[in-house]
């Protein structure tokens, strides 16, 4: 990635689009709609641990992420997608949620760096669910009142790839290493066609 250094502000947030995962495989993305927001939490804590009236060690305790996809407007295809809605012989029905999809959310923002230029950074957010997103309308000016729509993320990640495919583990520890989103900026290789499919993170040779 481009020298963080370079970038004095990150700002605005376009071209979401999302990727189904089904056998193990994220599918072709699909364009959501025009963004508002994207707003990302993260979702760990630190317990400490004490013995002989001191603090001896602090365990992480890190799940991922939460996180709430603003638009100017839901898209049905996303829903029906996520098993939220359904078509029927007269339109789109609403339906009860019984099982979570796990997909992938691409989103792009812009920035500002050091030399004047504006790169786009393109993110890939990995192990996403939602839930059904908060609709509200209301007109109570003489203006246009316009609507946006809230719809909660969990991302709970994907594995690291090796070099060679197969799932890494850390040298040191032996564990798995969680990945909860992937950022390129222009300097990058895969820069170019980031968004074109879902790019898993993959350790180099």
């Amino acid at each position: 990635m481009a020298d963080a250094k370079k970038t004095l502000v990150r700002f605005n947030v376009q071209n979401i689009k999302y990727a189904v995962l089904s056998n193990g495989e994220y599918g072709v993305p699909v364009p959501y709609g025009t963004a508002i927001k994207m707003a990302l939490e993260a979702n760990s804590a630190v317990k400490a641990i004490y013995g002989d009236g001191r603090r001896i060690c602090s365990i992480v305790n890190d799940k991922g992420k939460t996180g709430t996809m603003t638009t100017n407007n839901v898209s049905d295809d996303y829903e029906i997608a996520m098993a939220r809605r359904i078509k029927t012989t007269s339109g789109i029905a609403e339906i009860k949620q019984q099982k979570n999809i796990v997909h992938a959310i691409y989103f792009e923002t812009c920035g500002l760096d050091s030399e004047g230029g504006m790169p786009i950074a393109k993110t890939w957010l990995y192990g996403v669910t939602s839930s059904r997103p908060s609709e509200s309308f209301d007109q109570n000016t003489d203006d246009v009142n316009e609507s946006s729509f809230e719809t909660p993320l969990e991302i709970s990640g994907t594995d690291m790839l090796a070099s060679d495919g197969k799932v890494y583990k850390d040298p040191v520890t032996g564990c798995d290493v969680v990945v909860w989103q992937m950022t390129v900026t222009p300097d990058d290789p895969e820069y170019a066609t980031f968004g074109d499919s879902v790019v898993l993170p993959q350790m180099p040779a």
